[in-house]
């Protein structure tokens, strides 16, 4: 993936010494929390992190209800590990977990969605297949009644992931040695639409609407010529299920039918709910077949059939997925091969992670059905990839986390620019469409639209800090609310081709 522009002039004979082979996990774990009344909720978190010390890395997560009966509790957040190794085969480690969320009836249980998660356990290599762990977490939601302390068991995937320090300019090195292959990565957009039976109920016992339709995003990597795996999130805005949110991670195997067309099986699986859907104690899963066709080297189109059903829950549905992806390759690259890997047909994409705060403020009297006064805060994560000096394409996910609010959350897509107005300062605006509910906000069948607009102030050349101001609004809802917001942003290149 070239960008054709980037902002820093980087001799091409330095440009190696700012690759970092940096070394990354899935990390995976399950427990279960003991809630009031003697309720237990089975609870699925799934981490990616990545080292930025020899013993500490840094990442993202999400939190979702798999068993018991609170499909559709899922909270989205930061996380951290520290870890310290006993020997070759063995590693103590302690993590936290920042995050927000709630859901499934249980604004008793979120309060405002503000969730604190602390662990430590031990850790066993085993090579190729991954890592295996078990410990114990501390768990709360300090406005709630949740405070849970349980063992949990553990499955990480390691891999290496080659980034940039920064942005730098044209071919990366080195040249000599050999040449690093790469591994096929695709990252999607799309829509998929459930067609329900009639005879399945909702989780208040009435008819299920017979239809949902979802957007989200995806990404899918390769691990060798014909095998992938997937992860992807999707939101309903259509159909009557606003709130209604999946996390869903998968295996298949992509089969060719040509140098552009291939026929790929998948199966996938994860915690699910909201919007009155019936998915018992959250867990989905399900399978089909997609068709892909690349339109260009970079471009394919995807038509997928399949089906998904409750684990525990009355939903099931056949589905039918449009997705548009962009298909890239990455280097695959160790920590120790990096001076011997030619890089040169390789270049560093562009990519900014932020951190972002966003509150909601009332802009119309029938915003939300409960807690009509109360602002509403929220905290989650964009990522950005600029495809040129001013234009950028974003994806963004947010959850509340203060006022009444815990099982609110949003998934959007959008442009955005950027001007500079100084070496360091700079204006920024964006524009964005999604899928959002839950919390008590008023957001109809689930579609919202956002815009935001604000300045920005570089602190060193990656890092900068920026204040927005903008407006959030549900097209078939009495949701409307002004918006503030605050971002830590970071800038870095993943290596592709």
């Amino acid at each position: 993936m070239y960008s054709p522009w980037v902002p820093a002039d980087i001799p091409a004979s330095n440009q190696a010494d700012r690759i970092v082979p940096s070394g990354s996990v899935f990390h995976n774990t399950f427990e279960v929390w003991r809630l009031p009344g003697g309720e237990r909720m089975g609870m699925l978190g799934s981490n990616l992190l990545f080292d930025v010390h020899e013993n500490l890395r840094l990442g993202v997560g999400t939190y979702g209800a798999l068993t018991g009966n609170r499909g559709g509790f899922i909270t989205l957040g930061f996380a951290g590990e520290a870890r310290q190794e006993v020997s070759e085969s063995w590693q103590l480690n302690g993590g936290l977990f920042v995050g927000a969320g709630g859901g499934a009836g249980g604004l008793e249980l979120a309060g405002g969605g503000f969730m604190f998660r602390a662990s430590g356990g031990l850790t066993y290599k085993m090579g190729r297949l991954g890592n295996i762990g078990v410990g114990v977490s501390w768990v709360t939601f300090p406005t709630g009644s949740v405070k849970s302390v349980q063992p949990y068991i553990m499955y990480e995937y390691p891999f290496y992931t080659a980034l940039t320090k920064g942005w730098p300019k044209g071919n990366l090195g080195p040249k000599g040695g050999l040449m690093a292959p790469a591994n096929r990565q695709e990252f999607a957009v799309g829509w998929t639409g459930y067609k329900i039976p009639s005879s399945v109920k909702n989780s208040g016992g009435g008819v299920q609407n017979d239809t949902m339709q979802l957007v989200g995003a995806k990404w899918t990597s390769y691990l060798d010529d014909r095998w992938f795996m997937t992860v992807g999130a999707d939101g309903a805005f259509a159909g009557d299920s606003a709130g209604y949110m999946q996390i869903l991670g998968g295996l298949g195997y992509r089969i060719p039918l040509g140098e552009s067309t291939g026929l790929k099986v998948y199966v996938n699986a994860g915690p699910a709910g909201g919007g009155a859907v019936a998915t018992g104690g959250g867990l989905i899963y399900g399978g089909g077949i997609a068709l892909q066709q690349m339109i260009t080297d970079r471009w394919a189109l995807e038509l997928a059939l399949g089906g998904m059903k409750a684990g525990s829950g009355d939903f099931k549905a056949m589905q039918l997925g449009l997705n548009l992806s962009y298909v890239f390759g990455t280097p695959r690259i160790a920590r120790g091969d990096q001076p011997l890997v030619n890089l040169s047909s390789y270049r560093a994409s562009p990519v900014r992670i932020r951190a972002l705060n966003q509150t909601y403020l009332k802009a119309d009297d029938n915003w939300r059905t409960q807690s009509t006064n109360s602002p509403v805060n929220n905290m989650g994560v964009a990522l950005d990839y600029f495809i040129n000096r001013n234009l950028y394409v974003t994806g963004q996910g947010l959850a509340a986390y203060t006022g009444d609010a815990g099982a609110y959350m949003t998934g959007l897509l959008g442009l955005g620019v950027q001007a500079d107005l100084s070496s360091k300062w700079f204006l920024t605006a964006e524009a964005l469409v999604g899928a959002g509910g839950g919390g008590s906000l008023a957001t109809g069948n689930g579609s919202v639209w956002q815009v935001n607009a604000g300045i920005g102030y570089r602190i060193t050349d990656n890092l900068a800090f920026t204040l927005t101001g903008g407006r959030i609004q549900a097209p078939t809802g009495d949701f409307k609310a002004n918006v503030i917001g605050a971002a830590l942003s970071y800038r870095f290149g993943v290596v592709t081709k």
